[in-house]
Formats: C-alpha cells, structure tokens, sequence
C-alpha cells in the first residue's frame, strides 16, 4: 500500500511542482528565469562591476549552487515535506469549508441578494483579483513579520535562514511548522475573497487568469520570482524597489549582516515594507554572504538540524515559563492537572449526543438542506469536511484512525476510488435495496447511487433543431465542425461519457467517435459546463455537451445574465430509440473505519427516501434514484427520457481506457 501510494500520489504530486503554473518552480517560471537572468548578463556585461554571463553560469548553474551542502538540505525538505503535508495537512478540505462558513454568514447578517450583482462581469472579475493579489501579499508580509518577530516562531522559521547557498529550490527549504502556518493564511486569504465577493457580485464573478493562475501573481512568478533565491544582485532601482521587492533585495534579506537584519519582508510588493519601515534598497557594491551567524557549521543542513532543533528550541521556549510557575507548587497539587486531564474525557453531560461525520466532495451548500433535514428526524448531529479532491488520500493516511462516517461523492470515477481502495464497508440495507435499482449500485454494497445527472446535449435553440441530433455518437458527423464546444475530456463527466460509448461500441469506435468529435470543436476545450451554455449563446458555438443539472441551475439562477443563457438553449436527450441518455450519479457509502456505523446507514437510507429524493430535485435539479419519487416538475418541464442502464459500476472500469483514446485524440 505504501508503494502503491508512493507511486501513484507522492510522485504524480512531487512532478506537478515542476509543471502547475500555481508552483513557483513550474518549469515557465524557471525558463523565463533564466531568459530575463541572460538579459541582465547582457546588459551588466557593458558595465563596470559584477555582471556578465560567467557569473550567471555560476549563480544558477554552479556546483555551489546546486550542490552544496545548503543545496541539499533543501531538497531534502523538499521531498520529506511533500510527504509529510501530503499525509497530514487537508489544506483542501479547510479552504472549501471556510469560504462557505463566511458566505453563509454574509447571507445571514446582510441578506441574501447580492449588492453588486448587476455589475458588468469584468469589472467583478478586475476587482475579485486586485483585491485577492493584494490581501494576498499583505497577509504573505505580515505572517514573515511575525515569523521573525515572535521568538516563538523564528525558532521554526530559522530552518529557512540557514542557506547558505540560494537557488529557486531554496523556496522549499521550510520546516513544516512553517507550511502550516502559511498554509493557514492562505485559506484565510482565499476563503474571505471568495466569499465576500461571491456574496457581493453573486456567482458570475470569476478570476483574470492566465493558466488557472492570478494573472497579477502569474506576471509576477514569469518575472523572475525564481531570481529572488539566487546570487544574481538583480535590482529595479530605487523607484520602483518601493512598489515592488526586487530580487536584490530579497537577497538582502537573507543577509547575515547587522544592516540588513529584518528587512525586506514583503514578497511581491515593497509597499508593506515602506509602511512599516523595513525597507532596505538594493546596494550595488555590496557582496553578500547567506545563513545565520550562529548555524555556519555543515551540519545545519542535516534532517537533525532542519526538522528536530526547531522543536527542540520551541519546546524550551514554551517550557521555561511553565516550569518556573509549577516550581513552588507541591507534588500533588502539580499533578492534578494530569489526574483531570486522564478524568475529563471519560465524563461528558453530553457523552450520549450522536454525531456523524461526512467527507463530502460536495459542496457544503449542495448538500446541507439535505442534511438539517436528516438532524431534524434524528437528533443526529452531521459534521462535513469537504474537498473537490484529496479525501482518499486522507483517508488512506488516516487509517484506523479516521474519523469518517460516510463518503458523499460526485461521479462514479470518485466512488469507485474509495471501494477499490477498500476504504468503504459493506452494507446489507433492504431499505437500500429497495429504493435503488442494481444498476445503480454496487454489487458488493459497498457504495450507492442516490441521485442521477443526464449527460446531455445543449442546443441553440434559433440554429438548431431537436431533431437533427439523436444520438450522442451523431457529434462525429462533419456537419457539426466548428459547432461544438465542451469541458476538457480528461474531465470525470466526459471521462464517464466516453466510457459509457466504449461499453456500447467497443474501444475502437469510441476512439474514432472522440477523434472526430475534436474535429468537430469551436474551440480548445476549456471551463465547466456554465461556461458551454455561455458560449453556445454568444455564438461561439452551436453545441454542447452539459450535465442536465446544469441547465436547471441557469435557468433559476440569481443571475440575469445566466437566466438569458439558458432562455437560448434547449437540452436533448440522446440515444431514446435505443440504449437510452448515459447518466452517471451523485452517490455514497459507509467509511470502512466508522465509528457510527449504525447511524452512517440510517443517513443513507435517509437520502434515497421521499423527503431527500424530492430535495435532490428541488434544490439541485437531479433525477432521484428511487424510481417510486417522481421528478420535480422543473426537471419534468424539460420532457420524459430514458436512461442508458449500463451497471455504473462498469463505467468505472473502462475510465482508464477512456483516459487513454481522451490523451491519443487531444481531447
């Protein structure tokens, strides 16, 4: 299991900082390095002092620079701390539950309409990312302040100051008390953006971005962010080192030197440093040595120093006061806090309360009616940990120690991971049965299927008439080049899609389908499936393959603008004269760990009966698995259909087929 998990998350993860424009060492951040770093050499080489392509060669190329003893340290934090925030840190799950604590109470404390809702998309969108750069930097500013200021905190930040060599990798060398701390901030930074600004423009608000990345933080990592850790004494001038912190004076920073002590704080902006006075300007003549005074010694870079010296120094930091307050006590007064401390636990006023606790891949506001409604007939309490992605990974690291009750999914792919990585129980639930058809569920019982999503096609409705596409495979007719657009295929929704065709014509024909219908695309696959309908109604094409829930979202959305999207698109259900619309489900089971195995069961069998199954219509436009609740009479306006009964169970297994035609065809 532990290889499996080394070869399958560690490294794919380990590789991803190499080529995701959000890591500072993706590999176009490192390249224009070197580019504006080759620039400077030729523009320095003209002039007296250091300069030249010689010293850059050494700077970022040199043995000392990535050889040294300093450089190995930091590729030893490198690869420890990715296993070890990996396995211990759900970053992801506290971001998304956050944001939707925030938004939630902006709903409750100034209504629920947002103020701003009307303003022009670009406007939202400029302002949602000046305003997160910004907060962004700011926070970055003060959390090093203090990083340096509290004693406390320098013990661990201390681990990043004993370079004495500086390469980009150097961004790494962090103990991983340190990760968490700026780890918290950034959910802080993320969560209150996102919130306030979805609370404010409503959900047409979205990020200027290039590559998924801040475009203000993606200008600065192609600027030479990388150079900030380097020997190359790259400075802006005295003007514009006091809006921005030039790689000189990051360098400064570094500075063992009496002069240049706490200085220069700021990451991408000056500003904070001016405000606060700690700005240093760049200083030409200057030579500079790296690390700390009191840590020059070669083995300042070994896994000892960098990871349990920390500790060691916090633990005499924390310790010192203790122990002079507990000196007069007496032996038996000193050990009472112990005594209680073992006591407590064991005695509780509320130690029959039940709770469950859901890791959900859901979003909270998706599924919370759902929920409230199920504490409402139990008196069980539902705590929920969300993520868009990484809870089998925790799962897996937890163990037998996981507190997990129940998985809630999206996709099949998603559900299927958690059963083949033995992570949920059987259940023998006739209630369960029951409500769900076999097609719907596992075979085992080990997961089940409690709502359904068309994938369907979205039309406009003054270019195209229903009746001239049918079937899915219809989208490979050449008629239709230049006509489509969908999400990327290496999408789980169009991953499902293209495995349900390899289940009904086999994997050649499936291939050719997917082959022609990248042919037949308007443009390179991008955005979700909101982001299809828009298109389809500006006429940057005339098709579309969306999930059906979608189309009720928009079609009841808070925003105008998106209502006028679907007012122009029609949906069709394909394949109705023979193996009925693909539908992939929402779905979820019991965690194989449980410690309330009882209740996990009664949530499920809550969310497949009448009050959960209606919900499931009503609040997110979703077909219910039970085939004894009808549609709600919004999904029912859109026209009857009949499904693809396929086994769900079978489309998880042929998504790695599907993965593979989706890379051969480029979709």
């Amino acid at each position: 299991m532990i290889w499996d998990w080394f070869a399958n998350e560690y490294l794919p993860h380990l590789a991803d900082s190499f080529v995701d424009p959000h890591k500072r060492v993706s590999a176009i951040y490192l390249l224009s390095a070197i580019v504006i770093a080759l620039c400077w050499a030729a523009r320095s080489s003209r002039k007296p002092g250091p300069g030249g392509l010689a010293m850059v060669t050494k700077a970022l190329f040199g043995r000392d620079a990535l050889l040294s003893r300093s450089a190995r340290g930091d590729y030893k934090l490198l690869l420890i701390n990715k296993a070890i925030l990996m396995l211990a840190w759900p970053s992801f799950a506290l971001k998304a539950t956050a944001a939707t604590a925030l938004y939630f109470f902006f709903t409750r404390t100034f209504g629920a309409d947002a103020p701003l809702a009307g303003w022009p998309a670009p406007v939202a969108a400029g302002a949602y990312t000046l305003f997160l750069f910004v907060l962004d930097d700011f926070s970055r500013f003060l959390v090093h302040l203090a990083l340096h200021r509290v004693r406390l905190l320098w013990a661990f930040h201390k681990t990043h100051h004993t370079a004495e060599t500086l390469s980009p990798f150097t961004v790494y060398r962090t103990h991983p008390v340190e990760s968490v701390i700026f780890s918290l901030r950034s959910i802080a930074v993320q969560a209150l953006s996102i919130s306030l600004f979805l609370y404010m423009f409503g959900k047409s608000i979205d990020l200027v971005s290039i590559y998924g990345v801040n475009v203000l933080l993606f200008l600065f990592n192609i600027t030479g962010a990388n150079l900030r850790h380097s020997s190359l004494p790259i400075s802006y001038g005295r003007f514009f080192e006091r809006i921005f912190i030039s790689p000189a004076q990051h360098q400064i920073h570094h500075s063992p030197f009496e002069r240049h002590r706490d200085r220069n704080f700021g990451a991408a902006l000056a500003i904070w440093d001016g405000m606060f006075g700690s700005l240093h300007f760049a200083e030409r003549e200057t030579v500079l040595r790296y690390g700390l005074t009191d840590a020059a010694s070669p083995r300042s870079h070994g896994l000892r120093a960098l990871y349990l010296s920390p500790l060691a120094e916090a633990w005499r930091i924390v310790a010192a006061p203790v122990r002079r307050r507990l000196r007069p006590l007496s032996a038996r007064t000193a050990l009472a806090p112990v005594l209680a401390a073992a006591i407590l636990p064991c005695w509780s006023g509320d130690a029959g309360a039940a709770e469950l606790n859901v890791y959900s891949h859901r979003q909270p506001f998706l599924i919370q009616p759902f929920l409230k409604a199920f504490e409402q007939k139990t008196g069980v309490k539902v705590n929920v940990v969300f993520a868009a992605k990484g809870l089998v990974q925790r799962m897996l690291a937890e163990g037998p120690r996981s507190p997990a009750d129940v998985v809630l999914t999206v996709d099949i792919g998603r559900l299927y991971a958690y059963a083949d990585k033995d992570l949920l129980s059987p259940v023998n639930s006739k209630t369960l049965e029951q409500n769900i058809p076999p097609h719907l569920r596992d075979s085992r019982n080990r997961w089940f299927g409690l709502s359904k999503r068309a994938r369907v096609v979205a039309i406009a409705q003054d270019r195209v008439k229903p009746a001239e596409i049918s079937r899915i495979e219809d989208l490979a007719d050449p008629r239709w080049k230049g006509r489509i657009c969908t999400r990327p295929g290496s999408h789980v929704y169009n991953r499902a899609l293209l495995a349900s065709l390899i289940a009904a014509n086999g994997e050649k024909a499936a291939e050719q389908w997917a082959r022609s219908l990248v042919a037949n695309l308007a443009r390179r696959p991008q955005g979700n499936d909101r982001a299809q309908v828009k298109a389809v109604f500006e006429g940057v094409c005339d098709v579309a393959i969306i999930n059906s829930y979608y189309f009720g979202q928009l079609r009841h959305a808070k925003s105008s603008a998106q209502r006028k999207w679907a007012e122009k698109v029609g949906i069709v259900f394909t394949n109705q004269n023979d193996r009925g619309n693909h539908v992939n489900i929402s779905g979820g089971g019991v965690a194989r760990y449980s410690k309330n195995r009882d209740n996990a069961i009664r949530l499920l069998e809550f969310l497949t009966e009448q009050t959960s199954q209606k919900l499931y219509g009503e609040v997110n436009f979703e077909f219910p698995v039970n085939p004894a609740i009808s549609p709600s009479a919004e999904i029912r306006s859109w026209g009857t259909f009949h499904e693809d009964k396929l086994p769900i169970g079978r489309i998880a297994e042929l998504a790695s087929a599907a993965q593979k035609i989706i890379d051969r065809v480029g979709w």
